[in-house]
């Protein structure tokens, strides 16, 4: 897609270039002098001048680079349909990979299933007299692993179901540091798994535990695991969502498909750091043998689980994928889940929830986030969601059984799956991962992957 070439060796009748209105750029300069223009005749975001022969190319496209490259814009690129040019020099050194980035995403379209897809831009080429190449191939890693999470969550189940997943991670096993292994149902009862495969009672397919480790610094024995809530899709079970709350559900995945995401470009990127991701597969059905409400579980941990609703089935998966990454070493925690209906209530599309046990830990992680503009809101766990989870015949409910703090009370059963007050986070995507309109975001894929840059 990306082809590097000197500024002016470009075909004035078939290229348009694109380029910040940055007054200060010695480029910039020099267009506006060939042209007569000043930065006042440029009013809008994105604004396109013909050159009528005056230099070697059609059509230059001036843009704000603030607002071209939260995306504000870009659509209105993509929709030249025709090869363009960037003028890398004429914007920020330091916003070089965001500049890629948001071209690499931009260009993403979920096509796969129409018969005839809209033409846009195949072919965007760029020049640069700066030393920036670096940077330029982290912006497309970025975009790229974005872009595969968002068709991840955007592929319907008849089209992904847990094996088809599987099969997606094993290909991470080609780059550089990383192995996977995946784990069948008769390994996963060898491990007690109850939780996790109470789940997948109700299902013609069998489960599948993705394991997909990256080791980025052998010299260091601290791993951190990110934990993807991986219900490929979620009928509620037994306690059967509506007719307007199913659809959408294949995006039931998109805690798996954006920590697949970040492992992505953590491996690509050669981060010095080592590196988890576990994934605990299956759809939530209903079947002969689904589990119903006053069933209880026994998780892999040996905790018994009375089950309040088979719809609170995401925390069983992920309370099983918790100790599996305990047990292979993690010493921090990081799940990601599309967990509750109710973190959406609070927060909107907007923001994250995020829990977590260790202050220290999630206020770096914020940090992070306000650089990848990526929305983190924390919310609260305390004792009181506890014991909204006492059960009368278990160890432990799936559910407090009412609709108040569900985010809240359900963060506060996965914390009962850390062991010996691992440093865990908690992040809740149910408002932010998939949006009915433009479907699979990637929100979160590039913060995750940027706490492990060095």
């Amino acid at each position: 897609m990306f082809h590097k070439q000197e500024v002016f060796s470009v075909d004035q009748e078939t290229k348009t270039c694109v380029l910040s209105k940055n007054p200060d750029a010695p480029l910039v300069k020099k267009v506006f002098e060939v042209l007569q223009l000043t930065e006042a005749d440029l009013k809008d975001d994105f604004h396109s001048v013909y050159t009528l022969g005056k230099l070697p190319m059609k059509r230059l496209v001036f843009v704000d680079e603030k607002n071209f490259l939260k995306g504000k814009t870009t659509e209105q690129l993509f929709k030249l349909k025709e090869d363009i040019l960037v003028l890398v020099d004429t914007f920020s050194k330091e916003k070089v990979s965001q500049l890629f980035e948001v071209l690499t995403t931009a260009s993403y379209r979920f096509s796969k299933f129409k018969s005839k897809d809209e033409e846009h831009i195949e072919n965007i080429h760029y020049t640069t007299t700066e030393k920036v190449d670096d940077r330029i191939h982290e912006g497309i890693v970025y975009g790229e692993a974005i872009n595969h999470t968002k068709q991840l969550v955007n592929t319907p189940y008849n089209y992904l179901n847990a094996f088809k997943l599987a099969d997606y991670a094993q290909t991470l096993g080609d780059l550089e540091g990383v192995e996977v292994k995946v784990y069948g149902k008769a390994e996963c009862e060898a491990m007690n798994m109850g939780a996790f495969l109470g789940v997948n009672k109700g299902s013609k397919d069998e489960p599948q535990l993705i394991h997909v480790r990256y080791q980025g610094n052998k010299n260091e024995e601290d791993i951190t695991a990110l934990i993807g809530k991986g219900v490929m899709f979620d009928t509620g079970g037994y306690s059967l969502k509506t007719p307007t709350g199913m659809p959408s559900m294949k995006c039931d995945m998109a805690g798996a498909a954006t920590v697949l995401g970040a492992i992505e470009i953590i491996a690509r990127q050669k981060y010095p750091k080592n590196v988890d991701v576990v994934i605990a597969a299956t759809d939530n059905r209903i079947g002969d043998d689904a589990i119903v409400p006053d069933d209880i579980l026994t998780a892999a941990n040996g905790t018994t689980i009375e089950i309040v609703s088979t719809d609170a089935e995401g925390r069983l998966t992920l309370a099983d994928a918790l100790w599996f990454a305990q047990k292979e070493g993690a010493s921090k925690l990081i799940d990601v889940a599309t967990l509750t209906g109710a973190v959406v209530g609070a927060l909107g599309k907007e923001y994250t929830g995020a829990f977590t046990n260790n202050q220290a830990f999630l206020d770096n992680v914020l940090s992070i986030s306000q650089n990848t503009e990526e929305k983190i809101w924390q919310l609260p766990i305390c004792e009181g969601y506890h014991n909204d989870l006492k059960s009368f015949s278990a160890d432990i409910k799936n559910s407090g059984g009412s609709r108040l703090a569900g985010a809240s009370v359900a963060a506060a059963f996965l914390e009962k799956f850390v062991e010996n007050d691992r440093p865990w986070i908690h992040l809740d995507v149910a408002g932010t991962a998939f949006d009915s309109k433009i479907g699979g975001t990637g929100i979160m894929v590039k913060t995750l992957a940027r706490i492990f840059k060095a």
